[in-house]
């Protein structure tokens, strides 16, 4: 009864523009193509969300369309991420050797992922997806190690505020579909804890200037929504919960425009 009544609030809700996979830029600047890779990082788990509010019959967002798109957007632009990086690892030794060894292990496990994306989606796929996604968010972050900068490993921490959200909304649908989450509180309890972590280190940091940090508060602000949602008892309509996973995202996206252009005229 709890899920029809669930997917029955989904259908209420209006349709809403489809997240978008941004293309790689072949002559960006190493601070672009660094952002680029960190957003990787980030739209796995639109793609994850997408995949599980098709799981729950939902067509806010039309899902299935957004995931039709967004499967070959995402491993075009990969490749091109992981074919711009290797040659300049290839400079840095034994060090640049395991990053790029670390691109070829997070490939393989878009593949992997990929197979599951685009069969019907299943809570057993859905769980697997995401522990996939996790590794693969570190093997990609591990691929650029050798040649961050404080600047860039600033933009990296962008992403996590981008992506913790999402992570939320994200074990919060397969909690309401039914998946079995042992670890549900704890790992809810960690992410909030990281979201204000990650936000007070960013507060601090060079690059900001007053506009950023006025978004670093209006992510904040939209993010207790994410801890009112964790704490109460109530019913949260998911199409509702993705959509402000999606408008955090924009926000982080604005922060992180302006330490790209504070980093660039850094360098």
């Amino acid at each position: 009864m709890f899920q029809r009544v669930l997917i029955s609030l989904l259908f209420l809700v209006s349709f809403a523009d489809a997240f978008v996979i941004f293309p790689f830029h072949k002559n960006a600047s190493l601070v672009e193509n660094f952002s680029t890779n960190c957003l990787q990082m980030t739209q796995s788990q639109q793609i994850l969300k997408a995949y599980l509010m098709i799981g729950l019959n939902s067509n806010f967002q039309n899902p299935k369309e957004s995931l039709k798109k967004a499967i070959p957007d995402y491993e075009k632009r990969m490749l091109e991420v992981k074919n711009y990086f290797t040659p300049l690892l290839e400079k840095k030794g034994e060090e640049g050797e395991k990053a790029i060894a670390a691109f070829e292990r997070a490939y393989k496990l878009w593949l992997t992922n990929r197979a599951m994306l685009e069969q019907t989606p299943t809570k057993e796929n859905a769980l697997k997806i995401r522990e996939n996604f996790q590794v693969m968010i570190k093997e990609l972050l591990k691929g650029t190690k050798p040649l961050a900068t404080p600047e860039l490993e600033l933009i990296s921490l962008t992403g996590k505020l981008c992506r913790k959200p999402m992570e939320i909304t994200i074990d919060y649908l397969l909690k309401i579909w039914g998946v079995a989450l042992p670890n549900y509180h704890k790992d809810v309890e960690n992410i909030i804890k990281n979201f204000h972590k990650d936000l007070e280190e960013l507060a601090k940091n060079p690059l900001n200037n007053e506009e950023s940090r006025k978004l670093l508060k209006k992510s904040e602000r939209g993010f207790k929504y994410f801890e009112m949602m964790y704490k109460s008892k109530s019913i949260f309509i998911p199409s509702l919960l993705s959509k402000k996973a999606d408008e955090n995202f924009k926000i982080i996206r604005d922060i992180k425009k302006i330490y790209k252009q504070n980093a660039s005229s850094k360098g």
